[in-house]
């Protein structure tokens, strides 16, 4: 019995020393915080990778936030990590980097490669966001704020919902890119992160076919990208009425889409979109007008803006919304015909948007 319980006690004591070979302390690890993947032109290491690794700091305060950058040429993204420990005293824990970031002439190029790392790295979240970084993801990761609290405070207030609320900003994770890099009838769209001076700008997107690049968004048509694929964005509707500029905030926007037959047989995709707001800017004694006609024409205007932006999107040859998807769901005709029934229809299908403006008030001055 004696030997039996020395046995169980040697063995859990063996297990113990063994399960903490492989533990590193926090005060041994470094923290990415961002990472970035470039074109480096070199043929022979194609991939620039840069890492910015967390100094950590006992303060929070604006400007405490210390960072050190890493950066390597590598044949492979995982060989190019691998070879950076050899830069560094302690151990690289992706755990808690919520950035990742491609170069735009690596995104115009290809990207497929650096999503496959990032999907099979066991300790790279999935929840992470993806963008564009112009001129380079090195460039952006280079900027410290002055703002910056803590590192890489200033990039995930941008992303999250905790920070800025922006409708010119779009967020995309790691999994949700994936999804759109193999779904039938959807396509990739990323946000781009553009350096000014000591901060950055995000009001642009990238749209992508299934390998790389294609095409920016403008701010504006960035906005409406965002105001037709979510619904409750905080954002803003323009226009001008009888010479004077009309600018509504938008409190609440759905829209709905279906893909219909027209008249004579052509598909046609009918959404309609409906906008609750209060007005923000307008003439004086507006109070007292018949919003009917305001509402009416600003509706007008911005089902022309849409229309404008998805024939952009059929121009390009992607579809970033998702109606391929919709219509394999509502259309099923048996294996893959579905899907290239839709492949030949899109380049030439038809939009009809209409719009329902409501304007709930006018503000403070009658």
């Amino acid at each position: 019995m004696r030997r039996l319980i020395s046995l169980v006690l040697f063995t859990l004591m063996f297990g113990i020393i063994l399960g903490g070979c492989g533990f590193k302390d926090i005060d041994k690890r470094f923290f990415v915080v961002a990472a970035g993947i470039d074109e480096s032109g070199n043929p022979n290491k194609p991939f620039r990778v840069t890492l910015r690794l967390a100094v950590t700091s006992p303060k929070i305060e604006p400007g405490a936030g210390k960072s050190q950058i890493e950066t390597i040429e590598a044949k492979t993204i995982a060989e190019g990590v691998r070879e950076l420990k050899a830069y560094v005293d302690k151990e690289l824990d992706f755990g808690h980097c919520k950035i990742f970031m491609l170069g735009e002439k690596l995104a115009r190029t290809e990207m497929t490669q650096a999503l496959n790392w990032m999907t099979r790295r066991r300790d790279i979240q999935m929840i992470a966001n993806v963008s564009i970084g112009k001129p380079s993801a090195e460039a952006i990761l280079q900027i410290q704020p002055k703002t910056e609290r803590y590192p890489g405070n200033t990039l995930f207030l941008s992303f999250g919902k905790e920070g800025t609320d922006s409708s010119y900003t779009l967020s995309e994770y790691v999994f949700g890119l994936r999804k759109r890099l193999t779904e039938k009838g959807i396509d990739p769209v990323l946000p781009i992160i553009v350096s000014e001076r000591d901060t950055y700008r995000i009001s642009q997107v990238g749209l992508f076919n299934k390998k790389k690049l294609v095409t920016t968004l403008k701010p504006e048509e960035t906005q409406l990208y965002n105001q037709i694929t979510k619904t409750y964005l905080k954002s803003s509707l323009g226009g001008n009425v009888e010479d004077d500029p009309y600018v509504l905030t938008v409190g609440k926007i759905r829209s709905n889409y279906n893909i219909k037959n027209g008249p004579q047989g052509k598909p046609v995709v009918q959404m309609i979109i409906r906008i609750n707001g209060l007005l923000e800017e307008a003439p004086k004694m507006v109070f007292e007008k018949d919003w009917t006609p305001i509402e009416q024409e600003l509706g007008r205007q911005y089902s022309k803006a849409v229309v404008q932006l998805l024939k952009k999107f059929q121009r390009y040859g992607v579809d970033p919304v998702g109606f391929g998807i919709r219509y394999r769901a509502t259309h099923y005709s048996g294996g893959d015909k579905t899907w290239q029934d839709w492949q030949r229809m899109y380049p030439n299908i038809d939009f009809d948007v209409q719009t329902h403006v409501t304007i709930e008030g006018t503000g403070l001055i009658k």
